[in-house]
Order: C-alpha cells, then structure tokens, then sequence
C-alpha cells in the first residue's frame, strides 16, 4: 500500500513538475487559492470515503446476508486474462459513470465542480465534490463486490486511473506524433482537455478513464486541431469563472447549479 501511495503521489509531483518547466497554456487567474481548494477538496474526500466506505472483503458477505442471495465468484481463473478482463469492466464502468454524470441532472450539478475549474491543471484532477465521490465511490465498489473483481486488478486500476487523470489534467504538451498514436487506445492529454471546455458539445465527448476504447465504439470521441486547443475556455456556463477559484464558493457548487439552472 505504501509503495500504491507513493506512486501515486510521486505521479502528481511529476506532472506539477512537467506543466511548471513546460506549460501548455498560459494561466488566466492566480493558481495558489484554485489549487489549495482543489488539494483541500481531495484531503476531505479521502477522509470522507475512509470514514464512511467499508473495505469490499467485509462489504460482500454483509451485503448477501442482507439480501439472502449468493453473489458468483470471479469465474477466470488464469492470471492475465483474469487482469485484461477486469480492467476492462472497470474502466467500461467508470466511462458509464462518467457519461450518467453528465447526462442526468442532479448528477450533473455534482460533477460540475470538476468542470468548473477555469484554469485546469494537474490539480484539477483532484476537484471533485464529496457527494460525487461518495456516489462514485459506492458505485465501484458494488461493482467490485457483485463481480468479485480480484484485489490486485482493483489495486492496479486504481493506481492507472490516478496516474492518467494527473497526466490528462496536466497544462502538459505531448508531441502531435505521440498523441496520434496513442489517442486510438489512451486518453491522452490533449484529448481529455477538450472534454472541459466551456462549449456544450465539446464538454459532452470524451468522457472515458484510462482507455479512450469507449469513446471510439459508442461514438462520443472527438479530436480539434492545435490551433482549436489553444483558443479553448474552460468552465461551465453557469457559473462566473473567477468566483469557481474560490474554496469558499466550491463546495456549494451543487446548489448554486441548481439556483442558476431553476426557471426565472
């Protein structure tokens, strides 16, 4: 767990490190208030998922005991197919979510936090409101438990998501090369910056996690020039960009959407 931990923070050191020496894009609002709200909100959620969210080991048999039912073991028994078919269900499942986020309203008006950023960063990642995260957090671990996903493959995906949602966050450039090649199987940087764009159908695309697979098959992937990239706004419409750099403002995020979104 200590070497998970490290990784992953050793991931955010790295990208803060590559967009301080390298950035895409130049900042539009100071970066210090932003980023510590954005670090304060992940601090909590941390807290709040250990407080409230049970280990999956203890959840399963409390959870058929409840229901009187027998949930089925992971049925693959050999080693890399039993890790490529997890880690394909749990990233299927995370694009689910992902998408529903944005299609349903109520969920909308949680998971716009995270859009509201005006000036992304590796930090942006971290940005996201308690009750998305809990939601979120329950989700998964239904899945987990229902499907009886092995721990490694669990731990593993864990850990790739938080790597590419730091790099896929980052004020980063990847040569335009790379980005071709990758953007048929990953979700790259410059893929997933289009998806926090202020424009309506821009934010609506590219939702997947890690895998960029999803948005190729169910056709919600789409790819702007350069040039594109560096006129992007990033936000959400109702809300003022530079009151989202506010810790103050951010945890009332869902209220203010629903204020602003309510028939005047």
């Amino acid at each position: 767990m200590r070497l998970i931990v490290g990784i992953a923070f050793s991931c955010l050191l790295l990208v803060a490190a590559w967009e301080f020496f390298r950035p895409r894009r130049p900042r539009e609002f100071p970066a210090w208030p932003r980023r510590l709200g954005n670090v304060g909100i992940w601090i909590a959620n941390l807290f709040l998922a250990a407080f409230l969210l049970d280990p999956t080991a203890r959840v399963r048999p409390a959870l058929e005991a409840l229901l009187g039912v027998h949930f089925p073991s992971w049925p693959i028994a050999d080693a890399w197919l039993s890790f490529a078919a997890g880690f394909l269900l749990l990233d299927l499942i995370r694009y689910a979510v992902h998408r529903s986020e944005h299609a349903v309203p109520l969920l909308w008006r949680v998971h716009a936090l995270h859009h509201s950023d005006p000036d992304v960063d590796v930090t942006t990642s971290l940005r996201h409101h308690p009750i998305e995260y809990v939601l979120a957090s329950v989700v998964y671990s239904l899945a987990i438990i229902v499907f009886d996903i092995p721990v490694a493959v669990v731990l593993i995906y864990g850990l790739a998501v938080f790597a590419s949602e730091a790099i896929q966050h980052g004020n980063i450039c990847l040569p335009e090369r790379v980005e071709r090649c990758l953007q048929p199987l990953l979700v790259t940087a410059d893929m997933h910056r289009i998806h926090h764009s202020l424009s309506f159908d821009q934010a609506n695309a590219n939702y997947g996690a890690v895998l960029s697979v999803w948005d190729h098959f169910f056709g919600s992937y789409i790819r702007i020039t350069r040039a594109e990239h560096r006129a992007l706004v990033f936000g959400v419409r109702e809300l003022p960009r530079r009151d989202c750099l506010k810790p103050s403002v951010m945890i009332w995020t869902p209220w203010l959407m629903s204020r602003a979104s309510a028939p005047r």
